[in-house]
């Protein structure tokens, strides 16, 4: 008996025998790979409790993929197969990655060689969709611009909005900062921004979603706390060549960061009743 009830508890927790996911939209992707062992590493970099699983045909290189639309996006799913070194139609793995795979695992490279197109699924059923597709202006000078610019102009604009005590201008300035977020060109990275940025972007996104949907500044300012740490790490990882400096309130919420482009002192978290509370903790910068 005490076997059958181990058995059962070990079968709950395997992807595919979770409950239902609430939400749920189902979408089919290629997703290049090789062997029954590609099969359970795509599965299990796809695999979030409670919010996304997948099941990969090895027969015709196809991930279905069912995520609640709530909680996660299929971009995300994709993005953390791609992290775990395999090729689908909107993202490439890490040439680091890939090369990390066991030989068996090191299938053709199909999507290396051609344009990406976005899948007919995306645009159906994810709203951070087709932003990935081929365009002649990322196909010009892609090397040369810096991706993650937009996301640390945006950010900036969110923090001058909470200065200026402007609710409303925040929530249209985290909407903007969430649509950089979406449109991150990765293949654009170095290496080590490339881990990064997919460490982070998720609590980005999430945390950015909040602002943009209340009109409460005092909720405003407190999610706007939680951007600091991972705009932090996407900082150091990507260093502008300009400075960044990192303040610090120790006034709110018994001590707060944000970052800042001015070395002088403007806190987002009081605003006009204490402007000047803070002091500069560290300087990013090449």
């Amino acid at each position: 008996m005490k076997t059958i009830s181990l058995l059962i508890a070990t079968l709950l927790l395997l992807p595919g025998c979770n409950a239902q996911l609430k939400n749920a939209h189902t979408v089919t992707v290629r997703v290049d790979g090789d062997c029954p062992m590609c099969e359970k590493t795509i599965e299990k970099a796809a695999y979030m409790k409670g919010e996304a699983e997948a099941d990969w045909d090895v027969d015709v290189k196809t991930a279905r993929i069912t995520y609640d639309s709530t909680r996660t996006s299929l971009d995300a799913v994709l993005q953390r197969i791609a992290q775990a070194g395999y090729d689908s139609e909107q993202y490439l793995a890490p040439d680091a990655a890939y090369a990390a795979l066991p030989g068996c695992c090191q299938y053709e490279r199909s999507f290396k060689r051609a344009p990406r197109a976005a899948s007919p699924g995306t645009n159906a059923h994810s709203d951070h969709a087709g932003h990935h597709a081929d365009t002649a202006e990322a196909a010009i000078d892609q090397g040369t611009k810096d991706p993650l610019a937009p996301v640390f102009d945006t950010y900036f604009a969110l923090k001058d909005a909470l200065v200026a005590s402007n609710a409303t201008d925040a929530q249209a300035r985290a909407k903007a900062f969430d649509a950089a977020l979406r449109n991150v060109e990765m293949d654009a990275m170095e290496h080590t921004a490339h881990l990064v940025w997919m460490k982070v972007m998720e609590r980005l996104a999430n945390t950015s979603g909040v602002i943009a949907g209340t009109a409460d500044l005092a909720k405003q300012r407190k999610a706007f706390a939680e951007l600091t740490a991972p705009m932090t790490e996407l900082a150091k990882a990507a260093p502008a060549t300009t400075p960044i400096y990192r303040d610090n309130c120790p006034m709110y919420e018994g001590g707060a960061d944000w970052l800042s482009r001015d070395r002088a002192i403007k806190n987002p978290f009081y605003g006009s009743q204490m402007m000047t509370c803070g002091s500069v903790m560290e300087t990013i910068s090449r």
